[in-house]
Parts: C-alpha cells; structure tokens; sequence
C-alpha cells in the first residue's frame, strides 16, 4: 500500500500549522486516504476547544489542504514542473530524429539490429525503426519519473530503449566491428533463423580489428618522464621498472588500449600477459573482461602488438599490495 509523506504548513482559519505532516495511503481498489500527525489533531481541539476556531471550519480547511496542487497525485506534483519542459525537449529530440532519418542512406544499412539478434532489412519479424514515444498524460510521466527517482535523463534513456523494442538499422561496417571485437562465431550465433543474413568478409586488415592504440602518436619527448616516486599507482611496480611504467600511463593518458575511450586513470586495468607476467597495456574493465574471453581478430592483433610493445618496454605484473623487498611474486623461480 503506497504511503506518500508530506510535511507542509497547513493554514487553519487564522492559524499556521507550520510543521504539520499530512500523510496519503492508496487503498485496494484506488481510494485514497489521509492522515494528519497527532500534535497538529491536538493544537485543532485546543483551539476548538477554547472557543478560537469552529469546527466545520477546521473539517474545510483540512480538506483542502488534502488537495495536490497537481488535481492528482503526489508523484504528479512532483512532475508537474518538469513536464512541459521534457514534453519540449521530446518535441526537439523528435525532429532531430525525423531530418536524421531523412539523411540515412538505407541502401547503406542491409541490416537489423533488435534486442541482440541481427536480421536482413527485409525480415518481417523484427519492428521497424520508429521514434520514441512521450507519456501522453501527466500522471503516465509523473510515475515514470517517480521509477527512475526523478532523473530525467534516466526517463528519456527509457523511452529511447523503448522505440520500437530498440530496433535499429545498421550498416555492414558496424556488423563487421562486431565480429572484429567478439568472434565472427559469436556473431553467427546472433543471426536470424528466419532471413538467414550473410555476414560481410572480414579479413586480417580490416580497420575495425586495430585497437586503438596503433593509431595513437607517440610524442617525441616520450623518453623525458623522470622516474616517479612510490604512488598509489607504482606502489605494486618494481622500483627499476617505475620509469618504465610511467611512460606506458603518460602515453595512455588516460584511454584504453583497445576501444579508445577515455577514462580516469585509476579505473583502468593492467592486462598482462599471464605466461610471462608482462604488463601488455591498459584497459577499460569491459575491454579487459572481453580480452580474457574472446579469441577474435581485435583482440589477437592487440596481444601481438599491445601498448608495451609499441613502446618497447617490460613491467611485471605484480599482485595487489606487492612491497618490493617482501619476495612475494607470487610465481616459482627458474
């Protein structure tokens, strides 16, 4: 039984109950009901009492402040502001939609993409691409709002998934980064059973299987790094490998090896070779998950030519909390 809370000032003839806390509750069958704390019942027949307020005019006074200012709901008073200003913003969004939908080159895009499973643009199973669809009420939205606890942009990223079950036309370039990131078996397993759609040639060289890396510059002064002192980040790096180390973040700079994507430099993880013990590069945590799963032409042209290679030097990995000294390697001697 949904119960909604709320503290507000409640004017009583000439009287302000200031901290007075009105409380609603949704009954079985929809009816609401309402509840007031108890020292605000008790200041009323006090008042009452000694002759300061009449008591058909402290029921009125009591039921219109029981009224949302929205008509509605409480979850609608919390909306009601936001609503004509996400309703403009959808009205925007949708014509953007509309002029990009206008500029695809759909003989470009043979392909279907919807909840995973990749189709011809001919299948008839898949729904076809359509723009998302606003809440047509306030009280739709305002509960909508209220799943996502008020952020809006957790709402519009609902909608968007919702258009058309997330169906999306997509080129033959994008099918083929697929099956350069996960397999091409992977990919063949996504396909439709119904239209049968052919997979694109994928060969060694296609730009979709280089990691990011190989098309990084690497700065002429990428020797100059001094050797840093103990940080968090060289804590678990051998003292005479730290200038080494060093050179591989700076180069990085915060992206990952693989996919590009910037992040902050603790987030990234350090993918090593498990039979030598080598640090290959840095990774994104998604991208470093990948790389422990997926034999595919991505990530077997960056083990062949990781980060460290690049650059041409050798950091160990070692395990968390390592303190040089404490001949804990954690791997047999040879």
């Amino acid at each position: 039984m949904p119960i909604n809370s709320v503290k507000r000032g409640v004017q009583l003839g000439d009287h302000l109950f200031e901290d007075s806390i009105l409380r609603s509750s949704i009954l079985y069958g929809g009816n609401e009901h309402w509840s007031v704390d108890l020292p605000t019942v008790l200041s009323i027949l006090e008042r009452i009492a000694a002759g300061e307020a009449d008591a058909r005019e402290m029921r009125d006074e009591l039921l219109r402040a029981t009224k949302w200012d929205s008509g509605c709901c409480s979850d609608c008073d919390l909306a009601v502001s936001h609503f004509p200003k996400a309703r403009h913003r959808h009205e925007e969004s949708l014509r953007q939609w509309e002029e990009e939908q206008q500029l695809r080159d759909l003989a470009n895009l043979p392909y279907v993409l919807n909840k995973g499973k990749i189709h011809t643009s001919s299948c008839r199973r898949p729904p076809r691409p359509a723009p998302p669809m606003f809440p047509e009420d306030l009280h739709t939205f305002a509960v909508l709002m209220e799943g996502y606890g008020g952020n809006l942009e957790q709402v519009f990223d609902h909608i968007a998934d919702q258009a058309s079950g997330g169906a999306s036309q997509i080129s033959s370039a994008e099918v083929t980064a697929m099956m350069a990131r996960d397999g091409a078996a992977a990919v063949k397993s996504r396909l439709c059973g119904a239209c049968k759609p052919r997979l694109p040639a994928l060969d060694s060289t296609a730009p979709q299987g280089q990691p990011a890396c190989w098309e990084w510059v690497l700065p002429s002064d990428i020797d100059a790094v001094a050797t840093p002192g103990v940080t968090p980040a060289t804590v678990n790096v051998l003292p005479h490998e730290r200038n080494a180390y060093a050179k591989l973040e700076r180069w990085h700079d915060g992206r990952c090896a693989v996919c590009g994507q910037s992040h902050a430099v603790s987030r990234l993880v350090r993918n090593h070779d498990h039979p030598s013990g080598l640090i290959r590069g840095l990774l994104c945590s998604s991208c470093n998950t990948a790389e422990g799963r997926t034999d595919s032409l991505l990530f077997n042209n960056y083990r062949h030519r990781p980060p460290s290679v690049i650059l041409g030097i050798e950091v160990l990995y070692l395990p968390a909390g390592f303190q040089p000294g404490t001949h804990h390697l954690g791997v047999s001697a040879r």
